[in-house]
């Protein structure tokens, strides 16, 4: 099983990860309305975490800050939208990229959206600097905030996309990964698997989505949820671990 690398998990309590966290397999849509043709989509067979994942995931010393998911709960000082605007701009990057408020209804496998009501990429990466595979894991973290009612899941795939890019594609290094790219991995009849998180209200993360495929999902909530995202460069431990 892929370890993730170059990206991580941080944790402190391995009991933890796996209380919120499950795993299972990849399905393709085809001509389906509201979706890009071929997108990639959990199969929805989610399993639990066996006791000797978390180890697998677990940050190592090669492990950069721009490669690492971080967990954490805002600071019960951060009451409104404009308090968390304020925090986000004071955590190191004078300059984050502030990306389009989300609100999803309950019920959706994958929620984003590549415009504002375009078809749903399913697993994609983030592309805003469109950074060759040799420089993927210097790029931008995100920086997303559960801003509730409901719960939602973070949505990783647990290969990076130069290590895709480095099955289907010549000359990988400097080849700029796209989804596609996913795409035609799995089209080789590859196999993936995706992680599901759990992310209540008040609570956020950071991850390289530049670096693995990614999405978000309210499959399985009764409430809506809404999110506040960024991308930009931050060092590792800005908040207390969640987990």
């Amino acid at each position: 099983m892929p370890d993730l690398h170059p990206a991580a998990i941080a944790f402190r309590d391995p009991a933890a990860l796996l209380a919120r966290c499950e795993i299972g397999g990849v399905r393709r849509l085809y001509h389906e309305p509201g979706y890009e043709n071929g997108a990639v989509l959990p199969a929805g067979d989610w399993a639990p975490l066996s006791e000797e994942i978390p180890a697998r995931y677990a940050p190592s010393i090669f492990t950069k800050d721009s490669g690492l998911v971080e967990f954490f709960r805002l600071p019960a000082t951060v009451t409104s939208r404009h308090l968390l605007a304020a925090l986000v701009g004071d955590l190191g990057d004078p300059d984050p990229v502030r990306l389009p408020v989300t609100d999803d209804p309950p019920g959706e496998p994958v929620t984003h959206r590549l415009a504002e009501h375009g078809p749903r990429p399913g697993l994609h990466i983030d592309d805003h600097q469109n950074l060759p595979c040799a420089e993927r894991d210097l790029a931008r973290r995100r920086l997303c905030v559960n801003l509730g009612p409901g719960d939602r899941h973070l949505l990783l795939a647990t290969r990076d996309i130069t290590s895709i890019c480095r099955s289907v594609r010549d000359r990988y290094e400097i080849h700029r990964p796209h989804t596609d790219d996913l795409r035609l991995y799995l089209g080789e009849r590859k196999q993936l698997s995706v992680l599901r998180i759990r992310i209540s209200p008040g609570e956020g993360w950071f991850a390289p989505t530049a670096v693995l495929p990614y999405d978000e999902s309210t499959e399985g909530q009764v409430l809506p949820s809404a999110t506040a995202s960024w991308l930009g460069y931050w060092e590792r431990g800005l908040f207390g671990p969640l987990i």
